[in-house]
């Protein structure tokens, strides 16, 4: 099953996890989520398994999301976690 998400007028499509991944990310605007927080909440782990899981759909995510357009949504934050928000 395929989610769908807007930016700009253009349609992206979304596997059902980069879907859940995303709407975590916007109900927590603006905040910072941490690599626990997302496990928890998107994938149900309470632990870090020690994979690039978490990296891996950012980058999908990055490159649906932000690709062709100036201004980028999802941000890393050093050392914290992912947060999306119009400026870092």
């Amino acid at each position: 099953t395929t989610h769908k998400a807007e930016r700009g007028g253009r349609s992206i499509e979304l596997t059902a996890r980069e879907y859940q991944l995303l709407e975590y990310l916007m109900r927590s605007e603006g905040r910072v989520c941490s690599r626990t927080m997302i496990l928890e909440k998107v994938w149900d782990y309470s632990f870090d398994p020690g994979s690039n899981i978490i990296d891996v759909y950012i980058r999908r995510l990055r490159g649906k999301i932000d690709a062709g357009h100036a201004v980028k949504l999802l941000h890393s934050v050093r050392g914290s976690g992912y947060k999306v928000a119009e400026t870092p």
